[in-house]
């Protein structure tokens, strides 16, 4: 009993830092952040990524979406984020 009390709060305690955390683009969905769009998302549907951030999209179909080419799409949205005309000249390059 003692055992399987513990893991369970050694468990809780790591998820509880993936939701403690401060969502990747104020909280808007990925997935149109990768389109040059401003979703705002309730968060509840989410992705940790691989560099341990965690990223919102408006619903399962847009992680869906997201997520058939992760990479891409990230690299995307980020370039959106970070300035809209970035991801205008990363689109004409591909």
């Amino acid at each position: 009993m003692k055992l399987s009390s513990l893991l369970f709060a050694a468990l809780l305690a790591g998820f509880s830092n993936v939701y403690a955390a401060e969502p990747e683009f104020n909280g808007q969905c990925a997935m149109g952040m990768s389109e040059g769009r401003q979703i705002a998302t309730s968060c509840s549907v989410f992705w940790v990524g691989p560099d341990d951030k965690l990223y919102c999209f408006v619903n399962e179909e847009a992680k869906q979406k997201f997520m058939k080419a992760p990479k891409e799409n990230l690299q995307r949205a980020q370039a959106s984020w970070q300035d809209p005309e970035n991801l205008k000249r990363l689109l004409r390059r591909e």
